[in-house]
């Protein structure tokens, strides 16, 4: 799991600080419950449930979306979860 969370670190880093981003996203199976909790631990807001949004192996699949803002990022509220680089 600390790989996991070390590899989304990098990418918010780099996509805040060199792509300028102001919103990241991820989407996220409702069973895959490890990669839930680690947003969670990263600060991601759970901004609902996408019914049917994505075809997969031949069914569609409800999908989590999470997302973390720049401003949040940056105000350091994702810091203090124990989320430093």
């Amino acid at each position: 799991m600390e790989l996991a969370k070390e590899a989304v670190l990098v990418v918010l880093k780099y996509g805040f600080t060199e792509l300028n981003l102001n919103r990241i996203e991820a989407l996220v199976l409702p069973e895959n419950a490890a990669s839930q909790h680690l947003l969670d631990r990263l600060g991601f807001p759970q901004e609902g449930l996408l019914r049917q949004y994505e075809k997969t192996r031949g069914q569609f699949d409800d999908l989590y979306m999470y997302f973390l803002l720049q401003t949040e990022w940056q105000d350091g509220s994702m810091h203090n979860k124990n989320t430093s680089i």
